[in-house]
């Protein structure tokens, strides 16, 4: 069974897929997805590889927990923009923080 670190980390990789995708398709946000995508690619590492590290006094946790709510938050705003993909969007935002709370909370924690 995954740790709630290893299904941040995933997710956070999900997520930088995706602002990659956007940027594939929206030249005006190109830069800003692509940087996006960086950090959640950097967080998702650091969240699998050092659950309980530190950066700049937060632990990865908090920041990985930080990211998802972020990106749950954005895909909120898409669905009320995008009436097709509005339920699928707002699943995944409802995931996301779920994932989010349970990483913040227990980053060790087994997902049953």
């Amino acid at each position: 069974m995954p740790t709630h670190s290893e299904l941040a980390g995933k997710l956070l990789m999900d997520a930088a897929e995706f602002f990659k995708t956007l940027a594939g398709q929206n030249p005006d946000m190109e830069k800003e997805m692509h940087e996006n995508a960086g950090v959640f690619e950097q967080m998702a590492a650091l969240v699998v590889q050092e659950p309980q590290g530190i950066i700049n006094d937060t632990p990865h946790n908090v920041l990985a927990g930080k990211l998802l709510k972020d990106a749950g938050e954005f895909f909120r705003t898409l669905a009320e923009q995008n009436e097709p993909i509005k339920e699928q969007m707002n699943e995944n935002a409802n995931v996301f923080d779920q994932i989010s709370a349970l990483v913040t909370n227990d980053p060790l924690g087994i997902m049953e």
